[in-house]
């Protein structure tokens, strides 16, 4: 032990052991640590009072949503922080996922796996322990004013050893910060974490009070773009419905996203089930609609769609089987005007599909991971593999005219927009 280093045991009431430095003594005093396995044992409205309007990715509904959804292969944990006044200071969800990562291989060496998981089952494929908000980007850390935020970050990264060891999980990941988050993140270092790129997210800064003043925005080349794929897609016969109410259509739209998972090629994990959108209906209510698409009054394909008072967020495209035709640039079309009527501040388009969101606007920003394994090989291992999630640089595209005090943008499907 290093002489400048004095370590406490303090045990949480789920029973683990965290391992604090002399530097952290007032902070294991301050606070104390609990590990749920529901969010429904958990008061909705204390999750929720540090949480903030601003955040409906890690609201008790939104995680209630998720985690009654059935996903296949998910477990869901709630690590939350207290004070000596048994109030909420700080929590996050954390969640198992088992992940493929042959998907990332090149081609050869994707069908290579295939062949030898024929003996070998379980080749790369592992039970990742993750925190994030389940099923969209983002980081799932909220922590109450005033308190430090490294101190919960500490404490959550401590619950997920735990959940992690009584899952048997090798594979720990904190995900979704942005470069300026990095720093802040940076603390996690210390404890063995090495950061590394994940797919990026495209969003758009929106700061239009009106779609026609959105469209008019863009230089001439790319407006003529925009209005040709959608007077093609209504030539086509298609239309665009926005609907409220879609929970007794959840077969089908469970359906259609599998359509699009089966086809895409690329990093897929969860399978969405007919209760995630029976729950994105019932449980969120007001703050979750489904744009979608219909040819001869039958609806070919759908957007499914959430929002706070800051942020709106594209998440899962479907459609039917067969050639597409134009439905998801109808989609995301009107998930634009969506946004721009509730007077959002951002557009989070997700991951996936660059370069079509860049035609429409948004910036690609570069996100990031915290991981590091606790079997010492595979650590090694990982350590060496290079950032497979990066992507290659878009072409640079000047898209909206110069307008006085307003930024110009040089933006550079699976889900349309996760």
């Amino acid at each position: 032990m290093n002489s400048n280093q004095s370590h406490l045991k303090a045990h949480s009431e789920s029973g683990f052991v965290a391992d604090f430095s002399r530097n952290d003594v007032r902070a294991v005093r301050q606070y104390r640590l609990k590990i749920f396995d529901s969010i429904s044992k958990i008061d909705k409205d204390e999750w929720n009072e540090i949480v903030g309007p601003s955040g409906i990715t890690r609201s008790h509904d939104y995680l209630k949503a998720i985690e009654s959804a059935k996903i296949q292969g998910c477990e869901y944990f709630y690590p939350v922080v207290y004070d000596k006044m048994g109030n909420i200071v700080g929590h996050a969800c954390v969640y198992t996922v088992i992940t493929d990562f042959a998907q990332l291989l090149p081609k050869f060496f994707f069908y290579l796996v295939k062949k030898i998981r024929k003996i070998w089952p379980s080749l790369l494929s592992l039970r990742i322990t993750e925190c994030a908000t389940p099923l969209v980007s983002g980081c799932s850390i909220s922590n109450k004013e005033g308190v430090c935020r490294r101190q919960i970050i500490m404490y959550v990264e401590t619950a997920m050893k735990d959940i992690a060891f009584k899952r048997n999980s090798k594979l720990l990941v904190l995900r979704d910060f942005l470069g300026s988050e990095r720093e802040l993140f940076k603390v996690l270092e210390s404890r063995g974490y090495k950061t590394r790129s994940n797919f990026p997210l495209a969003r758009i800064k929106v700061r239009w009070k009106t779609y026609d003043a959105y469209l008019n925005s863009f230089r001439a080349r790319y407006r003529k773009d925009i209005k040709r794929r959608l007077r093609h897609a209504e030539l086509s016969g298609h239309s665009v419905e926005v609907i409220q109410s879609f929970a007794n259509d959840s077969t089908l739209w469970a359906r259609q996203a599998g359509i699009i998972r089966s086809d895409t090629r690329g990093f897929m994990r969860e399978t969405l089930t007919p209760e995630y959108y029976q729950n994105m209906d019932m449980i969120l209510g007001h703050d979750s609609l489904l744009v979608t698409v219909a040819s001869e009054a039958k609806r070919i394909a759908h957007g499914m769609v959430i929002f706070d008072e800051e942020t709106t967020f594209a998440t899962f495209f479907g459609r039917d089987k067969g050639s597409p035709g134009g439905e998801w640039f109808q989609l995301i079309n009107e998930v634009v005007r969506i946004a721009i009527e509730r007077k959002s501040k951002f557009l989070h388009l997700g991951l996936g599909s660059y370069d079509g969101k860049s035609i429409i606007g948004a910036d690609v920003e570069p996100l990031y991971v915290y991981r590091r394994s606790t079997n010492m090989l595979l650590n090694f291992l990982i350590n060496r593999v290079p950032d497979l999630m990066k992507i290659d640089p878009l072409p640079t595209r000047r898209l909206f005219r110069e307008y006085p005090n307003s930024s110009t943008s040089t933006a550079s499907v699976d889900r349309i927009g996760a």
